[in-house]
C-alpha cells in the first residue's frame, strides 16, 4: 500500500497535544488497518532527517520507534494516560532511508501494569524491509500534561 504522509493527520493534534520536536519532524498518525488494533507512525523522509551518508539519522529512527512504544502504551491503558520513557534499546538493521522515502513505525505492548508498560517496536521502509527495531519501558503518568504556550 501507498501511503501518502502528506494526507496523514500530525501525531500531535491527533493526540491532542503539544510536542514541538514531533511537529518539527512531521510524525504523522496513521489510523489501523484490518487486523491492527491501533495505527501507526508514518514519516516521508526529507533532507532535515538525514545523517552524513544520506540516509535517515538514527535519532530519528529511535524516535519513530519510541513514539510509536508511546502511543501503543497509551492505547493499552484503559484510561488512555500520558507515558514517558524509562528505558529504550534500539537495533539498527539497515540504513533507514533516502529523501522521499516512507518510514513506519508500529508499537506493540507485550505487557503492562498499573504504572508500566514493557513495549516493542519494529520500523519498516517503503519496499516493508524491517529498518529498526527497538524494546522499551514506559512509565504511565498520573498528572495532567502542562498547557501548550499561547
Amino acid at each position: 500500500m501507498t501511503i501518502d504522509a502528506e494526507q496523514l493527520q500530525l501525531y500531535t493534534a491527533y493526540r491532542g497535544i503539544d510536542i514541538p520536536l514531533l511537529d518539527h519532524l512531521k510524525l504523522r498518525y496513521c489510523p489501523p488497518e484490518t487486523g491492527e488494533e491501533q495505527g501507526h507512525i508514518i514519516l516521508k523522509v526529507e533532507r532535515e532527517h538525514l545523517n552524513g551518508w544520506r540516509s535517515a539519522h538514527g535519532g530519528v529512527i529511535m524516535t519513530l520507534l519510541d513514539v510509536a512504544m508511546a502511543l501503543a502504551s497509551s492505547h493499552s491503558d484503559e484510561q488512555q494516560r500520558g507515558v514517558v520513557t524509562i528505558e529504550m534499546k534500539s537495533n539498527f538493521l539497515r540504513p533507514g532511508g533516502d529523501v522521499g522515502e516512507t518510514l513506519e513505525a508500529f508499537g506493540k505492548v507485550r505487557h503492562h501494569t498499573h504504572s508500566l508498560a514493557f513495549c516493542e517496536a519494529e520500523l519498516r521502509n517503503s519496499a516493508g524491509d524491517t529498518v529498526a527495531t527497538a524494546s522499551g519501558t514506559f512509565k504511565y503518568l498520573n498528572k495532567p500534561r502542562p498547557l501548550a504556550d499561547a
